[in-house]
């Protein structure tokens, strides 16, 4: 069975192959519908920020342009994305100066230090009601919050951005 990824836009379910050309054409439907007035409903997502950053990051050091990329994908798709990162990530990024402008135009949740920012993520996403992208399984919190396993979004990062896959 080939592998299936989710439309940013339209959260349809597509081959890989034939992805990006569908999130092309939906892009371009999104953009004349937002022109002719019709208001796009905006959907929360809680996104682990730590596990973005330091998605295919050489040396396992995290990359703040991860965390531009996700965020200017999922707006773009009609998202309110939401991030939490930890404290120690400040500390660890490859681009400190990007990371503090991010974290001034986007929505970041910093988790305080010394707590746990799964708690936190999990936290958010039960208030908001958000569904959860990371690809994380959280499986220490499963027994306590069982309904993370059915709000959890996998992703995968392009190039181009995120993409949430299913």
């Amino acid at each position: 069975m080939p592998k299936r990824a989710r439309c940013p836009h339209c959260d349809r379910l597509f081959n890989r192959d034939t992805l990006d050309t569908h999130i092309q054409r939906c892009k371009i439907r999104r953009q004349t519908s937002q022109k002719a007035g019709r208001p796009s409903k905006k959907r929360a997502l809680v996104v682990d920020g730590n596990n973005v950053a330091y998605n295919l990051s050489p040396q396992g050091r995290p990359k703040a342009q991860n965390l531009a990329l996700a965020y200017h994908s999922l707006t773009g798709a009609g998202y309110n994305p939401v991030f939490v990162i930890s404290t120690a990530l400040v500390h660890k990024i490859d681009n400190p100066g990007a990371l503090s402008a991010f974290m001034l135009s986007a929505n970041v949740d910093e988790a305080p230090r010394g707590t746990n920012d799964d708690s936190r993520i999990i936290q958010l996403a039960k208030n908001l009601e958000a569904d959860i992208v990371s690809n994380d399984r959280f499986l220490d919190w499963i027994d306590r919050y069982p309904w993370v396993t059915s709000r959890l979004r996998k992703y995968r990062m392009t190039p181009a951005g995120l993409i949430l896959a299913k």
